[in-house]
């Protein structure tokens, strides 16, 4: 995805930045800007190299003083726009890294045409107690692109930002802002609550279980941000989460007809199992089920361990039949070591084993 998106720093690209940079500044030489961004190295550069490539480049002729440069990367943000323009908040965060004051002032003005996600973090870091103060107020802005920023920048885990280790550690302040944005009207900023919710159950899904049941059934939006938020810990049968979102074990004793299948009772390394399932709500209500597997796998000294697999989601009305498949490789891993015997795989409803079935594993 990032090798397709570089193409964004393209040639015309630089062109419209440099002349716009010109335009309020009379002595930037757009051609040497150019060759200065465009090195030999240009066309091997990664998305974000390029971005840093471009931002240094800059930093050769812009001034000095940064507050000056500030204003000209305010002046130009209405014209250099969308993602590309993620340069310009990324020469704030390289090279304004010491005046926090005029940082953000800049930041929460680009992140209105682009997106400051990336280039608030280091502040996250050298300021801490000062920059969660500054989110904390755009949080509450009547800027859908400021309050994006508060919840986007925060997140622990950013996909290609630095890691937030104080915030992996001890993700308690990020909650208040959370707590701003919950009823945010904008899909835009709700699923970036949700993404920062999704980050920090990684490391710390009680905290995160905790704050969902404060604002569960709220509303329907509130609700649609709980369901995004919880998904890691729901695809791993968290019995809270489960029964939070209101998949009860109970239920799965409403259940009959049911039917688990393997094509094969016998594989060898590097097949692939089809298992097909069939089940039937015989109850006079519809049933929110969680449909998943175990897999007890074979140890080294023959003992098992057990691994449970989402499979789907559905609502089973009353009186319908559900028919279901999935696939199970028997592919040696990084993570998971395959050895050969008799592994017990179960088929699970809202975490409740319903039935099961065995395959021999053989390995040469």
């Amino acid at each position: 995805m990032a090798d397709a998106l570089k193409d964004v720093y393209s040639p015309e690209f630089l062109n419209q930045l440099g002349h716009s940079i010109a335009h309020h500044y009379a002595t930037f030489d757009v051609s040497k800007f150019i060759d200065d961004t465009m090195t030999d190295q240009w066309e091997s550069l990664k998305l974000m190299e390029r971005r840093d490539q471009i931002t240094a480049a800059l930093h050769e002729q812009l001034p000095a003083n940064f507050n000056e440069t500030a204003q000209i990367l305010r002046d130009i943000s209405t014209t250099i726009t969308g993602f590309a323009a993620l340069c310009l908040p990324n020469y704030v965060a390289m090279y304004g890294l010491d005046d926090w004051q005029v940082a953000m002032k800049t930041l929460g003005v680009l992140t209105q045409t682009s997106s400051a996600e990336f280039a608030i973090r280091p502040f996250l870091v050298k300021y801490p107690q000062q920059t969660i103060a500054q989110m904390t107020s755009w949080s509450q802005s009547t800027d859908v692109d400021q309050r994006r920023l508060a919840s986007e920048g925060i997140r622990p885990r950013l996909p290609w930002g630095i890691r937030l280790k104080q915030f992996v550690e001890d993700p308690t302040p990020i909650f208040p802002i959370l707590a701003n944005l919950i009823t945010d009207q904008s899909q835009y900023v709700q699923k970036s609550v949700a993404n920062n919710l999704n980050d920090i159950s990684k490391d710390h899904p009680q905290q995160v279980i905790d704050f969902c049941q404060t604002y569960w059934h709220t509303s329907q939006t509130v609700d649609w941000i709980i369901n995004r938020a919880l998904r890691t810990l729901f695809k791993a049968g968290n019995p809270a989460v489960l029964a939070l979102l209101g998949y009860d074990e109970q239920d799965a004793g409403e259940l009959t007809n049911i039917k688990f299948t393997t094509d094969s009772t016998s594989v060898t390394l590097n097949q692939t199992s089809v298992f097909n399932y069939q089940l039937t709500n015989a109850s006079n209500t519809d049933l929110p089920l969680y449909i998943g597997y175990r897999v007890h796998y074979v140890k080294k000294n023959q003992q098992t361990s057990a691994k449970d697999f989402f499979v789907k989601r559905v609502n089973l009305k009353s009186q319908q039949t559900l028919d279901g498949q999935f696939k199970l490789a028997w592919k040696q891993l990084t993570t998971r070591t395959l050895y050969a015997g008799m592994h017990h795989i179960e088929l699970l409803v809202n975490t409740v084993p319903v039935t099961d079935t065995d395959v021999s594993l053989l390995i040469s």
